[in-house]
């Protein structure tokens, strides 16, 4: 039982909500267009989903392990930043981790091979291209993190291809509702991978590690997290006014609030530490209260 609970909590279950709000904004979204639910579909779905991301953040554990960025950090934000630091604290061997990860993504797999033959093949291409970017990310010889690549890398995977691949399993087809709803999760979750790259600086330099953060320094780069959130309020008024959302969409607008106190305490806080906790939170919950609120919007 403690191994259960271990290997479950390797798979740092406080970000899959992430992934599970991408799904359900995609199957709310074909219900609004098509009113069909396959309650079903959807489950899989969520399932596959979960199976990735988890995966995903236990691969990322293992090749952090390899490349030294998470034995070099000493002051980790844990749970947010640094990693789950189980192969750190001996909870498990790499191989353990390794091996878990793989287990993860095969069951991903199964689950999305499966809603593939039984809705859309087209499910396969967003099925690979999400499986290949989200393994190097971390993984060697890409390592697309560490090329200044992840955040678009975590948007696409977690926003857009979740989005819409849970559009086409409800929907048989992709419309470009489906693709412009995506749009604020996909600039919100890369903003969440963003700021968490702040406290982890020093080691993910030291590690070669070259994230936008690293490139760009604290200073410079702090003044990019205002961006992310304003891409994301802006694709949610550019879908209302070119008439491809519901004016009732605008609704997502009122996370505005936790935006705003997220970029003032980056500035101040910049070189990480415990001082820079809420605004981690107030991104997280910016990403996960625009996706509820889309997803409301998407029942009027």
């Amino acid at each position: 039982m403690k191994k259960a609970a271990s290997l479950f909590l390797a798979t740092r279950p406080q970000f899959l909500p992430a992934i599970a709000v991408a799904v359900g904004l995609g199957a709310s979204s074909a219900w609004h267009e098509t009113g069909s639910f396959d309650a079903i579909a959807f489950s899989i779905t969520m399932l596959a989903a979960l199976c990735y991301h988890a995966g995903m953040n236990v691969l990322n554990d293992y090749f952090d392990s390899r490349n030294g960025a998470d034995a070099l950090n000493k002051n980790p934000l844990t749970p947010f930043a640094g990693g789950s630091r189980f192969i750190q604290n001996g909870i498990l061997t790499p191989g353990e981790t390794l091996g878990l990860g793989a287990v993860l993504i095969a069951a991903g797999s199964a689950a999305g091979i499966y809603l593939a033959l039984t809705t859309s093949p087209l499910l396969l291409l967003i099925g690979l291209v999400g499986l290949a970017s989200g393994y190097f990310y971390s993984a060697p010889p890409l390592f697309l993190a560490g090329r200044g690549l992840g955040e678009i890398t975590v948007g696409l995977n977690f926003g857009l291809l979740t989005v819409i691949g849970s559009y086409l399993v409800q929907a048989g087809t992709i419309t470009a509702y489906a693709a412009v709803v995506s749009l604020p999760l996909t600039f919100l979750i890369a903003a969440i991978l963003y700021i968490n790259e702040f406290p982890d600086y020093e080691s993910d330099r030291d590690a070669g590690k070259r994230n936008l953060v690293v490139r760009l320094g604290p200073e410079r780069a702090k003044g990019l997290l205002a961006p992310f959130f304003l891409a994301a309020y802006a694709s949610i008024i550019f879908g209302v006014l070119s008439g491809v959302l519901p004016a009732v969409s605008l609704i997502a607008l009122l996370t505005i609030p936790l935006a705003i106190p997220a970029v003032l305490v980056l500035n101040r806080n910049c070189r990480g530490g415990i001082a820079l906790v809420p605004a981690i939170k107030a991104v997280i919950g910016a990403h996960l209260a625009t996706g509820l609120l889309q997803i409301i919007s998407n029942f009027f």
